[in-house]
């Protein structure tokens, strides 16, 4: 589940015990403002918590014959 900037106290709100209030937030998210990159490995590894993890890395190309 994606949840939108402008859900997010919403649904971390503890008072809130009415799951048809959370309704809202589960619709599906836009995936017009969505981006794929490819990420280092390092986001494999739970040690590996940080910033870095997220940040966008070049892709390797290797040479080929064909």
């Amino acid at each position: 589940m994606i949840l939108r900037v402008e859900d997010y106290a919403r649904w971390l709100d503890p008072c809130i015990n009415n799951p048809s209030l959370l309704r809202a937030c589960l619709e599906p998210y836009d995936p017009a403002l969505m981006k794929k990159y490819p990420v280092s490995s390092r986001l494999n590894r739970p040690e590996n918590d940080d910033d870095e993890c997220g940040q966008e890395v070049p892709i390797a190309i290797t040479p080929t014959l064909f």
